[in-house]
């Protein structure tokens, strides 16, 4: 088996719904990709496409598509073993259920070795449970899949807090957040291993007038196949850049 058949991306490990948000975004169109829109978060609080990293390209993602490709993972997130098990996540499945069309937009973008995706909500993430399964004690994590085809997969995940200080032009906008790069390591059943890297933004935005959204920015390497040894994995992009692109999504969802 391939791993690029699973996708995992931070701070969530492969079975959780930024797996999906990874997979999905890697789809791509024979359609111009415009970004989805809705009355409650118009799509210019997403990015504009001009603004992405180069080599990175938008794709058609919808927020219906959105949500139902992230409910597998999430649902064989819940048959799986985290340890330490304090640092079982639970934010994705929480926010996944709340996203609905009329009240979000998201920006999907492709490059030649990552997949990109981009949510503006008005539902509410967890960002203080994002925290607490990141860092600490649980910067490093080990979960094994507990069913499907990938029963018995072992992936260790390490993850490393990203600076967000002066985030955004109006740090004074931004309620919470959180920046991470993460490594995530999976050895199959097989014992043939692979490595990823990404990663994930989250902040909780105050927009005029006193309503909040969320921003959820990810970015997932693609993950060469597993081998007897791993390859090095793929950095999508720098730190550097993925912090400044962060910061350039918050700054266009205080519009």
């Amino acid at each position: 088996m391939r791993l690029k058949d699973v996708r995992h991306s931070a701070p969530t490990v492969a079975v959780a719904s930024l797996l999906a948000l990874g997979a999905v975004a890697a789809c791509g169109t024979s359609t111009p990709p415009t970004p989805a829109r809705s009355s409650a978060v118009p799509a210019d609080l997403l990015l504009p496409p001009g603004d992405l990293p180069g080599g990175f390209a938008p794709t058609q993602l919808s927020v219906a598509d959105l949500v139902a490709g992230n409910r597998g993972p999430i649902e064989s997130a819940a048959t799986s073993q985290v340890t330490p098990p304090e640092c079982t996540p639970s934010a994705d499945a929480d926010l996944n259920s709340q996203v609905r069309p009329d009240d979000s937009a998201v920006l999907a973008a492709r490059s030649r070795s990552g997949a990109l995706v981009e949510l503006v909500t008005t539902a509410r993430r967890d960002i203080e449970s994002d925290i607490r399964v990141t860092t600490g004690r649980c910067s490093t994590t080990t979960t094994v899949i507990g069913a499907g085809t990938m029963r018995g997969t072992r992936i260790v995940t390490r993850y490393e807090e990203l600076p967000t200080r002066g985030l955004a032009q109006d740090s004074t906008a931004v309620e919470q957040s959180l920046s991470l790069r993460s490594t995530a390591t999976t050895t199959l059943p097989d014992g043939a291993v692979s490595a990823q890297i990404g990663y994930a933004g989250y902040a909780i935005v105050a927009r005029p007038g006193g309503s909040t959204v969320t921003v959820q920015l990810t970015v997932s390497g693609d993950a060469p196949p597993a081998a007897t040894t791993a390859a090095d994995p793929v950095e999508p992009m720098s730190a550097a850049t993925f912090s400044a692109l962060f910061d350039d999504a918050v700054t266009a969802a205080t519009r």
